[in-house]
């Protein structure tokens, strides 16, 4: 048996690897063809998991009372978060049980909650404590990334 030098089989190896490396840049282009995709139209675009950043962040409510929080899936209408809903509607309603986390657990994105009248609901919204009411409709509007937390309610 022949021994071939060091410099030999590192050319012969190193035509192979060549070989291999270029048949691997073909497969690669040959699969990353792209095809043109037909125009969408507006009307039919769906934002997936109800408004969800990424599918893992999601308006979330932490319900730590004893009574369950009814919350909105679908707001409908114009409504500026962060605020109580004078005008639109909640389009699928939803209830925190008590003692849970309603929203990103479930990929569901929470956009307000009520405040039934008579009601307060005490707890925190971004890390800062706040006393909700039942003022103008009754809901609490917030936006797609926040968490609320509702500790008490009275």
């Amino acid at each position: 048996m022949k021994r071939i030098s060091r410099s030999a089989g590192a050319r012969v190896y190193g035509w192979f690897g060549l070989r291999a490396m270029a048949g691997a840049l073909a497969l690669v282009a040959a699969g990353t063809t792209t095809a043109e995709a037909a125009p969408v139209d507006p009307g039919q675009v769906i934002q997936p998991m109800g408004g969800c950043r990424a599918g893992i962040v999601c308006g979330t409510i932490f319900n730590n009372t004893s009574h369950a929080v009814k919350v909105c899936l679908a707001w409908h209408g114009t409504g500026t978060d962060q605020e109580y809903q004078g005008s639109g509607s909640c389009g699928q309603v939803a209830y925190a049980a008590p003692h849970s986390v309603y929203g990103t657990p479930q990929l569901k994105d929470v956009d307000a909650f009520y405040i039934p009248a008579g009601t307060s609901y005490y707890g925190v919204y971004s890390g800062i404590p706040k006393k909700w009411t039942h003022t103008k409709s009754g809901w609490w509007k917030f936006g797609n990334t926040t968490d609320v937390h509702i500790d008490w309610t009275s």
